[in-house]
This record gives structure tokens, sequence and C-alpha cells, in this order.
């Protein structure tokens, strides 16, 4: 099986899935597609915690318009990549590093599929994964857009993340995080923390009722050590200060899951960072109405039209 069907979600032109074997033997599946008409350069497109390749092809489609190669990951336990604990639908990582490490074999084996200049597109536990990858020379981009990126999670307290690293050391972090869902059910669209959009929404809850195998439920104690250390590790003096590339960071303004806050302290420890928020947007800004996603794009081009200009 190459992709999930389902109507009003076409597969973008030329698209193909290839797989990739990371720490622990946990393979990790890819999608990359090619530009319609001569490439200007790649994206780099990051999904969120929970999401998938499938989710993201109105979004490749777009991309693969303005004249990019794209490539997209299901990070390694979520999608249909490979999991690290017996129970399929815990969302768990041992650290962040694993993911980084994926995403840089990913882009340095699929490099003659991805024409430079390269440039990120990551939502929310993306924009952390690829920060990551940067603060640490695994990637290196030419440009970066952050979606509502998760550089501190909403609520969450210096008491849990003592609770989580305690409980991870002891050897408890492959258990589900207190009060979090433990299994997969069709999510309400007037309950639903993500979009304002009811027909991206049924999209997405579509595709996971198609192939159940996509679905997971909540993060592990370990996953809220792992998102803790990560996040904290940005605010180290100086562990940005080298990222000089051209840095969109767009928040949501209805946001509830991730820290809007934290978009702003690490903005000002990028050195070339834009900032805006988008009012009326729920998180998943890519997945919003289309007066939301117009707003983003704009911004998204013009750092595009920076970084690698169209042919005149």
């Amino acid at each position: 099986m190459a992709f999930v069907r389902v109507p009003g979600n076409d597969i973008p032109e030329g698209a193909e899935e290839h797989w990739l074997e990371g720490r622990g033997g946990v393979k990790s599946r890819l999608l990359t597609a090619p530009a319609s008409g001569a490439p200007r350069g790649s994206i780099i497109l990051c999904p969120g915690r929970t999401e998938f390749i499938e989710k993201y092809f109105e979004v490749i489609r777009e991309l693969q318009q303005r004249g990019f190669a794209v490539l997209c990951i299901d990070w390694r336990g979520q999608g249909l990549s490979g999991r690290e604990t017996s129970n399929a639908l815990k969302g768990h990582f041992e650290n962040f590093d694993d993911p980084a490490n994926d995403l840089a074999a990913a882009i340095k084996g699929l490099a003659t599929k991805l024409p430079r200049p390269h440039i990120g597109l990551c939502h929310s536990m993306g924009g952390a994964i690829m920060l990551r990858a940067l603060q640490t020379r695994r990637v290196e981009l030419d440009g970066v857009a952050f979606s509502a990126p998760m550089w501190g999670i909403a609520n969450l307290g210096d008491f849990a993340k003592r609770y989580a690293r305690f409980m991870t050391a002891i050897g408890a972090g492959q258990n589900f995080a207190p009060g979090v869902e433990k299994r997969w059910r069709r999510e309400s669209f007037k309950r639903n923390p993500v979009t304002n959009d009811k027909e991206r929404h049924s999209r997405g809850q579509g595709l996971l009722a198609e192939e159940p195998r996509l679905a997971i439920a909540g993060p592990t104690i370990g996953w809220v050590k792992a998102a803790s250390d990560t996040t904290e590790s940005f605010l180290q003096p100086g562990a940005l200060a080298h990222l000089r590339l051209p840095v969109l960071i767009v928040s949501a303004g209805q946001e509830l899951l991730v820290d809007n806050k934290s978009h702003e302290v690490i903005g000002e420890l990028l050195p070339n960072a834009r900032r805006m928020t988008i009012a009326g947007a729920k998180h998943e800004i890519l997945m919003e109405r289309d007066e939301v996603r117009a707003q983003f794009w704009a911004a998204f081009d013009e750092l595009a039209d920076r970084v690698a200009p169209r042919a005149s």
C-alpha cells in the first residue's frame, strides 16, 4: 500500500513513498513529490504530533504549484511509521534527537529528489524537531516557516516536568501521561481544538477511519520528558545564535495546545525572525478556513521569494 485514499484528497502528482530505518530499527515512512514545472527549490515539510503524510496532500499540492519539490515524513511513532512501544496508540519518543536524525538522514538519502535551496515548513511538534535539528546542525536550511510551533506546551508546569523526568528515570517512561486519551475515537467538530474548517476537519477524521493504523492517542510520560528537555534546550545561552537564516513564526490567535509566549521568547533569540499572529485561527493553521490559510500563505510566499526567487 502506498498512500491512503479518501474522496477529495487527491494524491500529489508524482508522489513516491520511501522508507528509512533509524535508531533501534524503527522505520519511518516518507513522501517525495516533484515541483510542477521547473523547480525553484524544495520544501522540507514536518507535521505535528498525531499527524501523517496524507493529511498534508492539499498543502503538498499547493507547494508543488508554487514550484517546489516536497519531502514529508511520518515521524517514528506515528502515521504508518514504526513504533517504539508495543501499544501502537502511544505517542512516544525516547528523545527528540531520534526524529531529528531520521529527518537528517532522509534529506541526505533523498537529495537527488530535493533541489536546493531548502525551506522548512514545520507545524507544532514538527517545529520543535526541526529547531532541534537546526540547533544541533543536523540539518541545514536556507529558510524556515513555523506554523504554531511546539516550543512550549500550554499548561505544562514545572511540577509536571519534574514528575515526567522522575517517572522516566525509574523506568515508567512508556506509560501514558496522566489524564491523556488512551484510545482513538472520532473527534467531534464542535469540540475540536485545532480548526474552524469543518470540511478539512472531516477529511482528516475520514483518513483515520479509512486506515486506523494512522491513529495514535495521547503521549507517554517519556514523550513529555523528551519534549520538555528539547524545548528547554532552546533557551540555553547562545543555543540559537548561529541560526541566521530567514525565519517566519506564525501563531494562532485561538491557540489551546501550545504556548504562544514561547514563540515570542524564542523569536527574540533567532537573529533573523519575523513573527505574526493570525486572529481567528486555531492551532492547525494550514488546516484552517481559506481566509486564515491565505494569510499564512502570503507570509510564506514572502519568505520563499527571498530564499528561492521565481525565475523571471
